[in-house]
């Protein structure tokens, strides 16, 4: 394997561009935590990264026999890294992320990199089968990161920014459970956005992915009834009777559709509830930080809440998964209204400058 394609696939392994997201987790809760924003919150970047990196490369190696049958392009089940590698890479992110925060922050930043930690590896060993557990845990870990970047001492105070961003995590997190559902894809569904998610459960059930950036940056991807796009083109597994491509669609009134259905209009609620809530936490700020505050949270409300109504009207797997990507990408406008919210409008509008790259390299390297 040439160096190129090593690097290729431990870009893939640890979803490098889906590290995006992280910034604006640190930014967020500094700003809510009243500590200022400046090169002091490298560190606790640095390490969140590490740890977020570690996370991916450890859902890899967890879901190595899974992904051999249903996402066979991973890197670890297509041989491009072995087991032991996947392992040993997320074993050492983990350190590093550890280590980097007792170098910065000293043991005050362990307080809150531990317990994120913990939340991670718990998420990807144990908790992600969970339809209930998982999202929670998912959530946990998000709110966590937020916490992290007020550090230890202002925590109260930055803990409803980081719940609002724990609340958009899951409602994400269970919208992508029903990213697949049963029946043949709707004509749509060869079109548009691709990514590389793999083929998914047979009881329509999500593949598995990893919890502590599910609400990071991802392409959307056409696949159903065991199939996928995988590299720009569809594909069918071996064995495989259902057929891909353009065909008619069951409707939306099929029981079949109705909890994707049900979980896009929770997301709508939930995206709802965070754009309120961005407002009630802008309250205190200045005027010209409401200002910009209310503009991003609108910018959120339209990024998160355009997807998962599509999805409600016509809930087939293309537009449910396209919901699922908006909900990932809307991360970074809504890390960017609450740092507006907390009074730090300058550095919120200078934070959604990750959006469009977020999105853009999605659809090279998958994070998820």
């Amino acid at each position: 394997m040439t160096a190129r394609r090593r690097i290729g696939a431990y870009a893939r392994l640890t979803r490098l561009p889906a590290g995006l997201t992280v910034p604006g987790d640190i930014l967020a809760g500094a700003a809510a935590g009243g500590k200022p924003v400046g090169p002091r919150l490298l560190g606790p970047v640095a390490s969140s990264l590490c740890l977020y990196w570690g996370g991916m490369a450890l859902n890899d190696y967890v879901d190595r026999e899974v992904d051999a049958r249903e996402r066979p392009d991973r890197p670890v089940p297509s041989g491009a890294v072995s087991p032991a590698a996947a392992l040993t890479t997320a074993t050492a992110l983990t350190a590093a992320g550890l280590g980097l925060t007792a170098l910065t922050e000293g043991r005050r930043g362990l307080c809150t990199a531990v317990p994120l930690m913990a939340a991670i590896w718990t998420y990807d060993v144990l908790a992600k089968e969970s339809p209930t557990a998982g999202p929670l845990v998912m959530a946990a870990a998000r709110a966590l990161d937020v916490l992290r970047g007020a550090g230890p001492g202002r925590l109260t105070t930055a803990l409803p920014t980081a719940l609002l961003s724990g609340l958009h995590t899951a409602a994400v997190t269970t919208l992508s459970r029903h990213e697949a559902v049963s029946g043949t894809c709707a004509g749509e569904g060869t079109g548009g956005q691709q990514g590389r998610h793999g083929p998914v459960v047979p009881n329509g059930s999500r593949t598995r992915r990893n919890g502590f950036a599910r609400a990071g940056a991802t392409g959307a991807v056409a696949a159903c009834a065991g199939g996928a796009a995988v590299e720009g083109r569809l594909e069918r597994p071996v064995g495989a009777t259902a057929r891909i491509g353009p065909g008619p669609d069951p409707g939306t009134d099929d029981v079949s559709r109705r909890p994707a259905r049900d979980a896009a209009l929770r997301s709508l609620g939930a995206t709802a509830a965070v754009t309120a809530g961005i407002g009630l936490a802008a309250k205190g700020a200045g005027r010209r930080d409401r200002i910009v505050a209310g503009g991003l949270a609108l910018g959120f409300l339209a990024a998160a809440g355009a997807a998962p109504l599509a999805a409600l009207r016509k809930p087939t797997p293309y537009r449910v998964r396209r919901a699922v990507a908006a909900g990932i990408h809307a991360m970074v406008p809504l890390q960017s209204a609450l740092a507006a919210a907390a009074g730090r409008s300058g550095a919120g509008l200078a934070l959604l400058a990750a959006y469009p790259p977020a999105r853009s390299l999605s659809r090279k390297v998958s994070p998820t």
